[in-house]
């Protein structure tokens, strides 16, 4: 007989559970769409794009002032002493989860000065697949370079990871229920293959492969009424946590 997997158990608010990639050059954009989604959405993804803008750090304290949450989606990856120097200056700024690339050696060196800042490693990015995955020099497929990444950054310290739907049953078999599960690249059934994103899942199946959250642009962002469109992924998500 056909069992459903398991949800996560983690506590976590199923409001905060969906997280807003705020993908904006702007900081007028930015401030747009959250008066835009209002409670609907209560976790923002802010990055690199938004970065350049000049009023990062604005952004991170208006959004913390609203009682928001914050994922500074930066994706540090330099040498072991300057990703220790930008975490520790950005753990200051009240950040909820940031994301870096690294080895062994970087990880361990930022996770003494990260304070309640979260730290996810980047695994493999959702826009890449087989052959790109080629060109980076890994002969193997996609799953087992992103478990090889995850290993190191959870036997480093690091609290979670950020990879495809697709890759999260098998971290979570194998590496457990603790690290943080983060999933980008959702979309609806009808959506996939649509855009840069190549291995995506939709919003039930990412959560039922063992994510704790789902970052999502497009699918609310281009609905005629995004406000809505969050709410409606909110209503789904409250139905799968029983809340």
């Amino acid at each position: 007989m056909f069992t459903e997997p398991l949800l996560p158990t983690k506590s976590i608010d199923p409001r905060d559970r969906l997280i807003f990639a705020l993908d904006v050059p702007t900081l007028s954009d930015a401030r747009a769409w959250v008066e835009r989604l209002g409670d609907a959405v209560t976790f923002y993804k802010v990055g690199l794009e938004f970065c350049m803008s000049g009023d990062y750090f604005t952004l991170l304290a208006e959004l913390k002032a609203q009682g928001k949450k914050v994922f500074a989606d930066l994706k540090f990856s330099d040498v072991p002493a300057t990703v220790r120097g930008a975490v520790a200056n950005l753990a200051r700024h009240g950040a909820d989860f940031c994301t870096l690339h690294g080895t062994s050696g970087v990880y361990r060196a930022v996770v003494p000065v990260k304070g309640a800042l979260r730290l996810l490693a980047v695994t493999v990015l959702t826009s890449v697949d087989a052959a790109e995955v080629r060109e980076m020099g890994w002969g193997g497929a996609v799953e087992d370079l992103v478990l090889q990444r995850a290993r190191v950054a959870i036997e480093s310290g690091i609290d979670g990871l950020i990879a495809s739907g697709q890759e999260a049953a098998r971290l979570r078999r194998e590496l457990g229920d603790q690290p943080i599960l983060i999933t980008p690249g959702i979309r609806a059934e009808s959506e996939k293959g649509s855009d840069d994103q190549k291995r995506t899942m939709t919003l039930e199946q990412a959560f039922r492969a063992g994510a704790d959250y789902i970052v999502v642009g497009r699918p609310i962002r281009n609905a005629p009424d995004p406000k809505a469109a969050a709410e409606a992924m909110q209503r789904e998500i409250a139905r799968l946590f029983g809340a």
